[in-house]
């Protein structure tokens, strides 16, 4: 083995995800743009194999698809697709608030306390990869204490589903904001077992990224 430093080597294969995975949430990857190996792998120094790999995690996200003979590239929607999309999470997430009927114990209100914190502090670092994580682990954290693990499992698939569509809002400041209030207002209403109080928050919550998005991208014609 040589002595050539570890920074030296090709990348491996999860740090061009994190690459390519910070470029689509803030934009600088657009939607239907296609991910070219040879373009990347000359950009990273990363190797052909190191790369599909990253794309096979982007897809598992939902952040970017294959089509017949055209590669990987950025995932986009239809409006149509975007409003059914939206449709099926309001109903499922809107179920498994309802079952917050009871306060929820000290336990999962510590554990999502600081779920949200970290979140918090990632967001207003524009830590976006962390953001991304810790959001997700913040809501599946919540929908599985809901006490029914088919709905939380199908919460979470159609929550992958939209990952491209959430992500989109993360660099804009004033939706971070208030993403991470309508956490800490989340754990209150479980704090205090209202479910009602808490399905509003959910939907005000899940539908402003939407919203963005739409306006963004077929509103002004850009994101």
């Amino acid at each position: 083995m040589t002595d050539k430093s570890l920074t030296d080597q090709p990348k491996k294969w999860d740090v061009v995800f994190r690459e390519l995975q910070r470029a689509i949430i803030a934009g600088q990857l657009r939607p239907k743009e296609r991910l070219v190996e040879d373009e990347i792998m000359a950009r990273t120094d990363a190797t052909r194999h190191a790369v599909r790999r990253a794309f096979d995690e982007l897809e598992r996200l939902g952040l970017a698809i294959r089509q017949p003979n055209k590669g990987v590239q950025v995932r986009d929607y239809s409006i149509a697709e975007i409003e059914e999309l939206y449709e099926v999470r309001e109903c499922l997430e809107l179920a498994a608030a309802a079952r917050f009927v009871r306060p929820a114990g000290d336990e999962l209100v510590a554990a999502l306390t600081d779920i949200a914190s970290r979140h918090r502090d990632a967001s207003r670092a524009q830590r976006y990869a962390e953001v991304f994580s810790l959001n997700n682990s913040f809501h599946e954290m919540l929908y599985r204490a809901a006490g029914n693990q088919t709905l939380a499992d199908a919460i979470i698939h159609y929550t992958f589903a939209t990952h491209p569509i959430r992500s989109r809002a993360f660099p804009n400041e004033e939706l971070r904001e208030l993403a991470i209030s309508e956490h800490f207002e989340m754990i209150k209403a479980i704090e205090a077992g209202e479910a009602g109080k808490l399905a509003d928050i959910i939907r005000t919550h899940i539908g402003r990224p939407k919203d963005f998005y739409l306006k963004a991208t077929y509103i002004h014609g850009a994101l």
